[in-house]
């Protein structure tokens, strides 16, 4: 018999034998990225149970702010209580199911459902009376909690009531990026992009830097990330992450990493070191706005980067004086919308610490050049005469990594078979 509470449709068995022909050494193949049934088991069995980064606490500072983060039939509200705690509801009215927000951001002293006007406090408590009429205590229909981790001003939320464990990336991730001062920042930008390609495709891009020297000319220009695949190139790379090691670790930092290796299952939090004369991740390697968290004047062009990245949705480039945020959301099985959020020091004043024309374009041109990237990848795997290739071993190798996850988390059985032959 079938679930009619899940809401995903899709044949668990034929995805099992889908899984079953993938060999390990190259990309997946054609329905991976094109199939409908493919996108209903990756929003069951990746999306609702993996911890989804939804925002930056820092943009809703006040009691009564909020935001709303939808992925496939799931919206959730975020929202600060008059306690200063940050909580996540399903949006979705206890009464007859109406969405209660219906805005991307706002601010409400209660949270009212424009259906019948049935409030709630912002802790969730339903505030009407409708015990009288309706029969049932009001301590009963109180808004659906969502799960929440603020990880110092990274908001993740489980959509399902069963996510994965979370708690050794929490501990992974808190402690580095304490630093950062992500809790004490304000939004400077963001920017909305529809990319016309598979959620995975998008990500399998940010997992390796194989085509960052031909397509990123911005982005190597100020990290030694191309340069560690280029044998000639390795001896000073590996000489520049020892000296940046020494600097971070007398800072009271974690120490310096020249790759984008996980440090965990599904998560990752390393400081890299950038390119001898950048202090920053702007264009010209120039300071781009105040200091931030425990950093101070002394410490400029001592800090890197702290990168941090979470599958299924999430990765940000946090450097001492502003941090970039990318957020992923499936629309379907061949569109991706992908959020960009730059962040500064909440006090910071616009034309006077910072300028967008200075903040903006190391990542803006990066990112949107990725997405062409993703985009004509989209429209290859769809032709017939698509067939997987090869993954270089060096080049491609957290590629191997990310695949190895999805195909883990999205058919059980085979990690359990894999886990057991190792």
């Amino acid at each position: 018999m079938s679930d009619l509470s899940n809401p995903f449709r899709y044949d668990r068995v034929a995805i099992a034998s889908l899984a079953s022909r993938y060999r390990s050494g190259g990309p997946l193949e054609r329905a991976f990225y094109t199939a409908p049934e493919v996108f209903e088991a990756d929003l069951d069995r990746i999306w609702r149970r993996y911890w989804l980064y939804a925002g930056h606490s820092c943009t809703i500072p006040n009691a009564g702010d909020w935001f709303t983060y939808d992925v496939g039939p799931y919206s959730v509200i975020v929202v600060r209580g008059k306690d200063g705690e940050v909580r996540a509801f399903h949006n979705t009215c206890r009464h007859r199911g109406a969405r209660v927000c219906n805005a991307e951001h706002g601010h409400s002293r209660l949270i009212v459902c424009p259906y019948h006007a049935w409030s709630y406090e912002l802790d969730g408590a339903l505030r009407t009376r409708v015990k009288r009429e309706f029969g049932r205590d009001e301590t009963e229909l109180g808004l659906h909690p969502v799960k929440l981790h603020d990880i110092e001003g990274l908001i993740f939320v489980a959509l399902g009531d069963d996510p994965v464990p979370f708690d050794q990336a929490v501990a992974d991730i808190a402690p580095k990026m304490a630093h950062q001062g992500l809790k004490d920042a304000k939004l400077a930008h963001a920017a909305r992009y529809v990319v016309e390609a598979n959620w995975k495709l998008v990500f399998e891009n940010n997992r390796e830097c194989y085509h960052c020297a031909t397509a990123h000319p911005e982005y190597i220009s100020g990290t030694y990330d191309s340069m560690r695949l280029n044998p000639a190139k390795l001896p000073e790379v590996e000489r520049q992450t020892a000296l940046a090691d020494a600097r971070f670790r007398a800072m009271g930092l974690d120490g310096a990493i020249a790759s984008s290796a996980m440090t965990g299952r599904y998560w990752r939090a390393t400081r890299a070191p950038l390119m001898e004369g950048f202090v920053t991740q702007t264009l010209d390697g120039k300071p781009a706005s105040t200091l931030m968290g425990t950093f101070r004047q002394q410490d400029q062009r001592s800090a890197g980067t702290m990168r941090c990245t979470v599958f299924p949705n999430f990765w940000q480039h946090a450097s001492d004086d502003h941090a970039c945020a990318a957020r992923l959301t499936p629309l379907d099985a061949a569109r991706t919308e992908v959020v960009v959020t730059w962040y500064v020091h909440k006090d910071a004043v616009e034309g006077r610490d910072y300028t967008l024309g200075h903040l903006l374009p190391f990542w803006q041109r990066t990112a949107e050049q990725d997405w062409t990237i993703c985009e004509a990848n989209q429209k290859g795997v769809t032709s017939p005469a698509y067939t997987p290739g090869p993954y270089g071993p060096k080049q491609e190798a957290n590629l191997q990594d990310f695949i190895d996850w999805y195909l883990g988390a999205l058919v059980p059985q085979r990690q359990h078979d894999r886990t057991a032959a190792e």
